[in-house]
């Protein structure tokens, strides 16, 4: 194989990928196994043909206004002790677009709505989560939901009519709809509920731009500037976008860009302007891929909004946070650790960190089969999470919390408070340090919050680094890369930064050797070096519970299986017995 694909394939970054197209989709949310290096590849410039548009830049930084308590993300109210829970499993698009709308209304005042997508363990578990810890008293099942819009009709002033033949029409009702406490509904589901038309949008616009174009113009004082939401339909954190008045959006990509009312580069040229006159250090919620060529896809999505300050939430399928958020968790503290094994010349210290928990949604049912598994426990793991699960849903968060073994260590999934790109962060500033000291302001808050002593970044330079070691200082380390870059040696991947005490581990492993090349490709880098101190970055969507199990009961018999903040002591030891390279 030419050796430019056997560069590393770096699924949350363009940076070290070689050639100039560099978007890929995005496997580790939707398929668990090996990745296939080819298919990337050709998947690789999915947007290649569409034409970027002039974007605004060069903008003042202002520091936004702090959020009530000083959160991240708005949280709700505390939950009634009570919650009402709806089966929508059955219910029609139009139906669950109501659904939604009332939710995201109710919870204004006080969340009491909870929306079930399926009855499944995954549901269960956070559903169970929420009674046992006594954050409500019962879920009460409603057997008639349209009685609901009678019952809460205080909530809400009438319904807003989406174009049915407009791509993305009900995104564009649903910013209608939250801006003026209104459902979303076609006429004939408005009638059924008693509930009047006020603004109908059907045949007002003849693109999606044009309509994107008029939502900004005409509601841009009354929506949110500092939460937004990538989503090509109505999903569930729609409630959460329409409670808070968020800017509900899509750019399109090469596939849905072809539809009769899209516009791909306008688009994107919309989005930009809406987020240039968007706080600094905001979040967007949602994914902004949806499929092979459909939306901007995650490298330019997340790409473009790091350039305005904007980091990335992913909580594409993120259902009830409208109730969630308003859970009264405000800080978490990690299981103390044993001590580090005593620091041997000989040795090859790994510590496994395991990729993506940023993706909200995971933490609701692919963790929990990590924690569950007989063999958890056995041997050191580090969970990367994303620090903003402390305002949307502190509550499962807690549950890992309180069922982490000894050796689990949580560490900061990517770049810090939101997923972004390091290079490209602020960027459209005249002074895109100063955002990105704002967004490691925040980092810090909440990694202090969590206990958290280590990040991950996406990538970055030295120079990247430094501003993290300098605004982070009382973190031991830095995971630095998702995936091993071109840089060859644990010399070149271990060390320490002039005037930081932040110790660098730049990823040692990736996953171009499949489920049997970990050892293969830590022994490749370490070589003879002795003490070494290996970052085993662990692509989640590749590796599982027994594959990790796999690698530490065929580890050499030099190797020792540590936690980050273990191998940080241990490397800070080596330094001072000069065992350093």
């Amino acid at each position: 194989m030419p050796k430019a694909q056997l560069s590393p394939i770096n699924i949350k970054s363009r940076h070290h990928l070689p050639l100039s197209s560099t978007r890929l989709p995005f496997p580790s949310r939707w398929g668990g196994g090996t990745l296939i290096l080819a298919a990337l590849l050709l998947c690789r410039g999915a947007l290649a043909d569409i034409t970027t548009p002039a974007m605004p830049a060069s903008l003042a930084y202002r520091p936004a206004s702090p959020t009530p308590g000083n959160t991240f993300l708005p949280r709700s109210h505390r939950p009634a002790r009570r919650i009402l829970l709806v089966d929508t499993s059955h219910c029609t698009a139009d139906e669950l677009d109501a659904l939604l709308s009332l939710q995201g209304l109710t919870s204004r005042r006080h969340p009491c709505l909870w929306l079930r997508d399926k009855d499944d363990d995954n549901n269960r578990f956070v559903e169970r989560n929420l009674v046992d810890k006594r954050y409500i008293d019962q879920f009460d099942i409603v057997s008639d939901w349209h009685t609901l819009f009678r019952r809460f009709a205080w909530a809400y002033k009438g319904a807003v009519v989406p174009d049915p033949e407009l791509y993305r029409g009900d995104t564009v009702a649903a910013n209608v709809a939250g801006v003026n406490d209104l459902i979303v509904a076609s006429p004939e589901l408005a009638s059924k509920l008693g509930i009047p038309v006020k603004v109908d949008l059907r045949g007002r616009f003849s693109t999606y731009a044009e309509a994107l174009d008029w939502v900004w113009k005409t509601y841009h004082a009354k929506l949110s500037h500092r939460v937004c939401l990538i989503a090509r339909d109505l999903t569930y954190p729609a409630s959460y976008a329409i409670q808070w008045r968020a800017t509900i959006f899509w750019p399109s990509g090469s596939v849905d860009g072809a539809a009769k009312s899209a516009d791909p580069a306008r688009e994107k040229a919309l989005v930009a302007r809406i987020m240039s006159e968007m706080a600094p250090n905001s979040a967007m919620l949602g994914y902004p891929w949806s499929g092979d060529g459909v939306g901007v896809g995650e490298g330019d999505g997340v790409e473009l909004a790091s350039r305005y300050g904007i980091s990335l939430v992913a909580s594409d399928s993120l259902a009830n946070i409208c109730v969630l958020s308003g859970v009264p968790i405000k800080a978490l503290a990690q299981k103390p650790q044993p001590p580090a094994p005593a620091l041997e010349r000989d040795k090859i210290y790994i510590a496994l960190a395991m990729s993506d928990g940023d993706n909200m949604g995971s933490w609701r049912w692919m963790w929990k089969d990590f924690f569950e598994n007989k063999r958890y426990g056995d041997f050191p793991l580090a969970f990367g999470i994303g620090p903003s699960i402390l305002d949307l849903q502190p509550s499962v968060a807690e549950w890992y919390y309180d069922h982490a073994a000894p050796n689990t260590e949580f560490i900061a999934d990517v770049s810090g408070i939101g997923y972004m790109q390091p290079g490209s962060y602020g960027q459209a500033f005249q002074k895109p340090q100063e955002v990105l000291n704002g967004f490691l302001d925040w980092t810090r808050l909440y990694d202090g919050k969590l206990g958290i002593r280590t990040l991950r970044t996406v990538d970055g330079g030295d120079d990247i680094l430094a501003a993290y070691a300098a605004r982070l200082p009382d973190h031991d380390s830095l995971f630095a890369d998702m995936g091993r870059d071109d840089r060859e040696g644990i010399a070149n991947l271990t060390y320490t930064l002039p005037n930081s005490s932040v110790s660098i581990f730049r990823s040692v492993t990736s996953w171009r050797y499949g489920k049997e090349g970990f050892l293969r490709e830590v022994r490749d880098q370490v070589g003879s070096s002795r003490p070494a101190f290996v970052n085993g970055f662990v692509h989640i969507w590749t590796f599982r519970l027994p594959e990790l199990a796999d690698i530490y009961d065929h580890r050499d018999k030099d190797m020792v299986f540590v936690t980050p903040t273990q191998l940080a002591s241990l490397y800070k030891q080596a330094i001072k017995r000069g065992w350093t390279h």
